[in-house]
């Protein structure tokens, strides 16, 4: 449901997502009392993530009570792929018209209002309560941040991403946006929740707006909703039971020993997995006082939330335990303690003791006892050490060792060389890619021997179109670069906006008008001969290298 508490004369959305699987009939909820229900249709969403593919059926329902009170939303059956699947059961709660307040204003009621929403206005120390900041639009706004609301004699939990629907409410239309949180009390007696308060921008009474009718001139307003007198009871000090280390909520556990065959002083792994609603993140294992002969590590824990706002899953705790005598016969019964506050009553869940086969260690097994045969050994006595030499004898030349080796020598230089090349090689590439008329410079060298070859093919083929294509090109790039400027921006009149300036040689300049001179005539007269082609490349040569020499 997009919210779980509303005003009568409201709406709620239920929406039933299907995933992976086609129900073989469209479901429905079964008839509600004091409720009318609509079907509002049915989207389908396909996904591919890592090359695996997956899909899912919304089916959406409006919920319209008659009746203020609470309303059991039961379980609802699916048939597919043969299989029956079942959502879990909901539970909404109607309020009276008038019931919730809203702290708004004059300034503020074209705007909307904020309602803070709580199930319930008395609950125990420590117990997890839900709720609701609704915050009603009649217009368009922007929120600048989460709704906040001072802590004080309680913790908060982290505020989800809000849920958005349309409703009617004292016969006005608003959008109403819900954000869901809860409260876990810190101490015992009356305290205030809320107010709630909301700061957003929204749209000024005098705004322009654009050709697309969208507001240009905002302003922020704030929102705030009327506090919720919260009454906090202390836990029953009556039938504590021993271990009770102040978990509230309903939980249920399951044990798991492993190994139960040891030997004393090796690790068995105990893991309690602890599920159900509450404060699961500060759950903590209470001491075994009938553990003693064993030693027990600190345990490790890992929670797996069932919802969003991780008020109900599973705490999994592991600690290691190592019996310390060969008399151990078994573990002892594993206990849990919390106060249940629906029952309010102390309820303790208990793991029945295991049994356990405990041997002694190979540390503590005598060291065999070797019988005596009885005869004795008909081996002469090994032979003493020598005794120190009064002579030098006879002395056998060794090889030199490697440092006086000249070979060996001069393979130790041979990494310092391959450093200093590597070093002379990532130098030149940071000089080139700090300097970019430098890179430019030496592309243009390339593409010009490129060109040149470019040239001969299409000369001896008499490709004049690809001839004089090459040739204009390759002009273009060689005096772009000079010049730093784009080459798609050379052209013929070049020769007199920029190079005659530079005092570039008359002769160098001759030969690059007569070369643009002769790429344009290409274009539209009689093409050259093979004999004429081949002719013109020594003078492109020529006047290339003559403009490779400009001064940058």
């Amino acid at each position: 449901m997009d919210r779980e508490t509303i005003t009568l004369g409201e709406s709620v959305t239920l929406t039933l997502t299907c995933e992976d699987g086609n129900p073989a009939t469209p479901p429905s909820p079964p008839p509600l009392p004091n409720s009318r229900v609509s079907g509002q249709g049915t989207s389908t969403q396909f996904s591919l993530t890592n090359g695996k593919s997956s899909s899912s059926t919304a089916y959406t329902f409006l919920i319209t009570p008659t009746q203020a009170g609470e309303i059991i939303i039961p379980a609802i059956p699916v048939q597919i792929d043969g299989q029956t699947l079942s959502s879990e059961p909901l539970k909404l709660t109607v309020m009276k018209a008038g019931t919730s307040s809203a702290n708004t204003n004059a300034a503020t009621a074209r705007i909307g209002f904020v309602k803070l929403v709580v199930p319930k206005s008395q609950v125990y120390l420590g117990e997890m309560l839900p709720l609701e900041i609704q915050v009603y639009l009649q217009q368009q706004a922007r929120f600048t941040e989460m709704p906040h609301f001072k802590e004080e004699g309680f913790t908060l939990g982290k505020m989800q991403q809000p849920t958005q629907a349309p409703t009617v409410f004292n016969n006005r239309r608003y959008e109403v946006i819900t954000f869901k949180n809860f409260v876990v009390p810190a101490k015992a007696g009356k305290i205030d929740i809320g107010p709630a308060s909301v700061i957003l921008n929204v749209p000024r009474p005098d705004s322009r707006r654009t050709i697309f009718g969208e507001f240009v001139d905002w302003e922020p307003a704030t929102l705030e909703s009327d506090p919720q007198m919260l009454e906090v009871l202390p836990l029953p000090k009556e039938n504590v039971p021993p271990g009770f280390s102040g978990a509230v909520g309903n939980y249920s556990m399951a044990v798991n020993v492993s190994p139960t065959n040891v030997a004393t002083g090796d690790p068995i792994t105990v893991k309690a997995q602890i599920s159900g609603r509450g404060s699961l993140d500060s759950l903590t294992l209470p001491q075994q006082a009938d553990w003693n002969q064993f030693k027990v590590y600190p345990p490790t824990s890992d929670v797996q939330f069932a919802d969003q706002l991780g008020m109900s899953g599973i705490k999994t705790f592991a600690l290691t335990v190592v019996p310390e005598s060969m008399a151990i016969k078994e573990l002892p019964p594993f206990s849990f303690s919390y106060f249940d506050p629906d029952q309010k009553q102390y309820r303790t869940l208990t793991q029945p003791a295991v049994p356990l086969t405990v041997r002694p260690s190979a540390a503590s097994l005598p060291p065999p006892n070797l019988a005596n045969t009885g005869t004795e050994s008909n081996q002469p006595p090994a032979k003493d050490i020598l005794h120190i030499k009064p002579r030098l004898g006879v002395l056998s030349q060794i090889q030199p060792p490697l440092i006086q080796r000249s070979w060996f020598i001069g393979l130790q230089g041979v990494p310092v060389l391959a450093w200093i090349s590597l070093l002379v090689v990532r130098k030149q590439k940071e000089k080139l890619a700090n300097n970019p008329r430098l890179r430019r410079q030496r592309q243009v060298e390339k593409i010009v021997n490129i060109g040149l070859g470019e040239l001969r093919q299409s000369a001896q083929a008499n490709e004049a179109e690809a001839f004089y294509a090459t040739v204009f090109r390759l002009l273009q790039e060689q005096i772009g670069e000079r010049l730093d400027v784009p080459a798609s921006a050379i052209t013929e009149s070049v020769v007199e906006e920029r190079l005659r300036p530079r005092n570039v040689p008359e002769e160098t300049l001759i030969s690059v008008h007569d070369l643009f001179q002769a790429c344009n005539q290409a274009r539209y007269s009689r093409h050259s001969s093979n004999e004429q082609l081949i002719s013109l490349i020594p003078t492109v040569e020529t006047t290339l290298n003559q403009l490779r020499n400009i001064p940058a």
